[in-house]
């Protein structure tokens, strides 16, 4: 992407110190971590100013990564999902403080002391619903995959018995993350739209934001382009399935997340700027820790917001800072990648409140 800005003097040395490190230790790190590949991207002021693929999406074959290179962003998923989800709020089909149980049928939060009518589609978005189920490990690809409604009960049969979804809290009263209500999530647009939760993501998110290369699918297209995952030992592993696929099953490339970034520092024509500031706007119930879909974290004098995401073989990080319109976003197909992109994310913020001095 080309700068249209006036960039100083001093902004460009900046940026190139800035290049010139990642350049270095990014590398050195994911070698220490046992991470395969890593994509990355910097943005500034809403300009790219460093995009680089790092190392091998498939060690044996040694294919490099590079922005078209496929990952799973794990709990990122939750952050697309929660697009579609205020989709509908904006277009009036769901209230968003209205209790999500007037919206679906299939399935009934288990009865309990707690009060269920409190567990709303605001509070399930922000993680205040009390529910259970922090996270889901995936399933073996030759493995029947559970439906939907199986999983929710924890009633997986002979493949294996995922946490039941329950309310171990009352709703309303503090932030507890939650997996779990996200798929409820996943469930509610199914019964809302009449359609399966990936096509109605695609019909309505991505082919919006033109991002052809994400999926909740992993078909034969998907497949070609991915990165295989690898394990703490540098080991590859397979690439786990998803039932609750809206809590952790999305598939994307850095070239798309450029682009999903892009469309809320620019608009698009999914969610209004006034939709997303109300998605990033932390909920008085988790301390400022999480808007709706939106995690906040506070790295000394900078405030990012989006999201983490992690499956065995994947890590990765989507850290915008929408004020500037800059931040980070990296993609990596090792299981300690989580250690690489943290130490990525330091070493930017650090770069970022120096420069802005």
């Amino acid at each position: 992407m080309a700068m249209t800005s006036v960039v100083s003097a001093q902004t460009k040395e900046d940026y190139k110190v800035l290049r010139t490190a990642l350049n270095k230790d990014v590398p050195a790190l994911m070698k220490t971590k046992n991470v395969p590949g890593m994509a990355i991207v910097v943005f500034d002021k809403g300009e790219i100013i460093f995009k680089k693929g790092i190392g091998y999406a498939n060690v044996a074959a040694k294919r490099p990564i590079t922005e078209e290179t496929g990952f799973n962003i794990g709990s990122i998923s939750k952050l697309f999902t929660a697009w579609g989800v205020m989709k509908l709020v904006q277009d009036g089909r769901i209230d968003l403080d209205a209790p999500v149980e007037e919206y679906i049928t299939r399935w009934k939060i288990p009865a309990s002391e707690f009060d269920s009518k409190k567990v709303t589609i605001r509070a399930l978005l922000s993680h205040t619903a009390g529910l259970s189920v922090h996270g889901y490990p995936g399933f073996n690809p030759r493995k029947k995959l559970p439906s939907l409604v199986e999983s929710l009960n924890g009633d997986n049969g002979p493949v294996r018995a995922d946490e039941p979804v329950e309310l171990v809290l009352e709703p309303q009263s503090k932030f507890q993350y939650s997996g779990g209500g996200f798929t409820i999530l996943q469930l509610m647009i199914e019964e809302v739209t009449g359609k399966p939760f990936a096509k109605y993501m695609e019909e309505t998110v991505f082919r919006p934001l033109d991002l052809q290369h994400t999926s909740f699918v992993i078909d034969k297209h998907v497949l070609q382009h991915t990165a295989s995952p690898y394990d703490e030992n540098g080991d590859k592993i397979y690439l786990e399935r998803f039932t609750a696929t809206a809590a952790a099953g999305l598939h994307t490339t850095l070239e798309d997340m450029i682009k999903f970034t892009n469309a809320a520092f620019n608009g698009n024509p999914v969610l209004t700027q006034k939709t997303l500031a109300m998605m990033r706007k932390p909920d008085p119930i988790t301390n400022g820790s999480y808007g709706l879909g939106y995690m906040n974290y506070k790295m000394g004098p900078i405030t990012v917001q989006g999201h983490a995401g992690s499956n065995d073989g994947w890590e990765s990080g989507f850290m915008m800072n929408y004020e500037e319109k800059s931040g980070v976003i990296m993609l990596t197909n090792g299981s300690l990648g989580k250690d690489v992109a943290i130490a990525t994310l330091r070493q930017w913020a650090m770069w970022k409140a120096k420069a802005s001095r």
